[in-house]
């Protein structure tokens, strides 16, 4: 990651692990985490978006 380049390692570390919280949970997936096709409707189907992906995330720092 850019943040261990620019030795902000804590960061990064603290990053890796609220993403692997929102993995695990399960809860919020994108479509392609999901296994679904890449169609326009897949959010009406259940998919996160990236915006909700990322506010997942965020949440879990």
């Amino acid at each position: 990651m850019m943040l261990d380049y620019i030795d902000e390692q804590e960061i990064a570390k603290m990053i890796r692990k609220a993403v692997a919280e929102v993995v695990a949970e399960g809860k919020v997936r994108t479509y392609d985490m999901a296994k679904m096709s890449g169609r326009p409707d897949v959010i009406e189907h259940g998919a996160a978006s990236t915006v909700q992906m990322t506010d997942a995330i965020i949440d879990k720092l």
